[in-house]
């Protein structure tokens, strides 16, 4: 057991005898009982206690702080909830510190009731991050109050302003639990440098790359006032062969929160894990490592839901079928050297970012080096000064993202779709509104043309991943190992596609849909994608946002056109370069 101020025995036995019920004496608890004249002293324990706090949880059952002091002069601290402040129950965790109460289940009663009276409040404090309710940015062992920070006591107590916060990762009473392991790593270290040292170092380590991690993670910390006003928040996902430096950008900025730079391998969690990690924190940033196309189909469905705030909803134990849901309340970022294009759906909700090179520059190297040195002794300054500009944040946010917004549709329009531009001009808020108050290493046009160029490569990618791009390269791949017979003059029956030349650069290309589908499927199990049921392909391919599809005009034949040679069949323009054509960017040789 620990040592800490010791409880005294009664000043007068007597007085607090009469008053109280008890009295205190050589580390233990004793009771004068009077039969006629006799007075005979009982003994009613081995042990002493004191109420340091009531820890109010929201709850009816709420915990206690207890010091418990044996007669040897040991003295420790137990959590105790209010159901278990009767005598079984109580009597086995007093068992854990080898203490023993040998009275009733009333004089128990007795010195409990004595011991609330002069109990002093406190709010337990169990996510961590921001703290809405109380306004404070929450550590594992200090809380950020009014542009200070305050370090639990040796119990896990902060008092700030005229709050007490319980901060149980750090309590005494759990300082060998196991359960808190995790947490304690989100622990306050404040370091020796600022947010300007920190982002040149950061910025010239991984240049453009960096300048994109700084304004993430400047969202992430307001991700709450975010999310509030635009309802989504995009993923940062780090692509790249191992040895470009994925995991060092993401250590760097996850150094910012404490020591838990470790990241969670996707492969080796369920979503439910995944969902209640995410929730643990809020407005902060977490690690999910090592995404493949073997990521399993329910943590992907976990990152789709994400993206709109939601997390997983399962049943609690109860008589009226509740359920809970774990909410995500910060930023993700993600990794692996295979990229999410099996659903373009996640890969639209990605902040793509491209590690290419394996060999760094001298200057590189030599801002890493000193950005790890400094991470080695805590970045929670630089983090605490991003905080501090809250309230500005939060008053700006909502105008300086709608001007960013119309501003990027003046200049691209009809280049990205609403989703990418809305990421782009979410990207350049922070820089945008923050501008005067924190020193940014890098020109805010440059970062705005690495945003933008960073977005067309990755709405390239998109449309190369779409059902409609994976269609026509399964009709280029198909073409290529002579699975697939042109119309001619033999095999109007077994023919799969048709050509119709219009000029010397455009053309019409007629296909057999039920003809090519199993061709379809087949690559997509080659490659280990989704593929599509045959109506919903079809379907896809010959809606109105298709521009390359002709509809049929002939009544009575829906979206099919009959051709006299051909039969009933499906047109789609194509662009002829040189000995290709060319539907939806896929190169086709024919």
């Amino acid at each position: 057991m620990n040592k800490l101020t010791p409880i005294p025995n009664s000043k007068s036995p007597g007085d607090d005898q009469t008053d109280h019920g008890f009295y205190i004496q050589n580390g233990k608890y004793f009771l004068n009982e009077y039969r006629n004249r006799d007075c005979s002293v009982k003994e009613l324990s081995n042990f002493v206690m004191q109420i340091e706090f009531h820890l109010l949880n929201g709850t009816n059952n709420t915990k206690r702080i207890i010091k418990i002091q044996r007669n040897t002069g040991e003295i420790g601290i137990i959590e105790v909830f209010s159901s278990e402040m009767k005598p079984d129950i109580f009597e086995t965790i007093l068992k854990s510190v080898r203490c023993t109460f040998l009275g009733t289940a009333y004089q128990l009663k007795i010195i409990f009731a004595h011991l609330m009276n002069s109990e002093v409040e406190a709010l337990i404090i169990s996510t961590l991050g921001w703290n809405k309710e109380h306004a404070v940015y929450v550590f594992a062992d200090a809380v950020y109050c009014q542009n200070k920070i305050q370090k639990v006591n040796e119990i896990g107590i902060i008092k700030a302003g005229d709050k007490r916060f319980y901060l149980p990762a750090f309590g005494l009473a759990n300082d060998t639990h196991e359960d808190f392991e995790t947490e304690r790593l989100y622990s306050f270290r404040p370091g020796d440098i600022g947010f300007e040292e920190w982002a040149t170092l950061f910025y010239q380590a991984f240049g453009a790359n960096g300048a994109i991690g700084i304004l993430f993670l400047i969202l992430s910390v307001f991700r709450d006032i975010v999310f509030n006003q635009v309802k989504f928040f995009p993923f940062l996902f780090l692509f790249g062969d191992f040895g470009t430096g994925k995991t060092s950008y993401v250590e760097r900025l996850l150094s910012l929160f404490g020591s838990d730079i470790i990241g969670t391998p996707l492969n080796n969690a369920t979503s439910i894990a995944l969902s209640r990690l995410a929730s643990t924190r809020v407005n902060s940033l977490f690690y999910f490592k090592e995404y493949t196309n073997e990521t399993d189909e329910k943590a992907q469905d976990f990152i789709l839901t994400a993206y709109d705030g939601a997390g997983r909803t399962t049943g609690v134990k109860s008589n009226d079928n509740k359920t809970k849901t774990f909410q995500v309340l910060s930023g993700l970022i993600f990794d692996g050297n295979h990229l999410p294009t099996q659903k373009t759906a996640i890969l639209s909700r990605m902040i793509l970012l491209n590690f290419e090179e394996s060999n760094f520059s001298q200057d590189q190297e030599l801002a890493y080096n000193k950005l790890k040195s400094a991470a080695a002794n805590g970045l929670g300054n630089v983090l605490i000064e991003i905080l501090s500009k809250r309230e500005l944040f939060q008053k700006m946010f909502k105008e300086v993202y709608a001007i960013n917004v119309s501003h990027i549709k003046a200049v691209k329009k009809n280049c990205f779709p609403e989703r990418t531009l809305n990421h782009i001009a979410l990207l350049m808020t922070p820089a945008k509104l923050l501008w005067n108050e924190l020193n940014f290493p890098f020109d805010f046009h440059d970062v705005l043309n690495s945003v933008i160029e960073n977005a067309e490569n990755q709405n390239n990618l998109l449309k190369q991943s779409s059902a409609i791009s994976i269609f026509w390269e399964s009709f280029s791949n198909s073409l290529n190992k002579g699975f697939l017979n042109r119309l001619n003059d033999t095999n109007a029956k077994s023919a799969h596609f048709n050509l119709k030349r219009i000029d010397d650069s455009t053309g019409i290309l007629q296909i057999k849909l039920p003809h090519l589908y199993l061709n379809y499927v087949k690559y997509c199990r080659d490659i280990n994608i989704s593929f599509l049921d045959q109506n919903s392909l079809r379907m896809i391919l010959t809606s109105k946002s298709n521009k390359e599809f002709i509809s049929g005009s002939q009544k009575g034949r829906g979206a099919a056109y009959t051709d006299k040679h051909f039969g009933a069949c499906y047109q789609f323009s194509y662009k002829k370069i040189e000995d290709s054509i060319y539907i939806s960017e896929i190169e086709i040789n024919v």
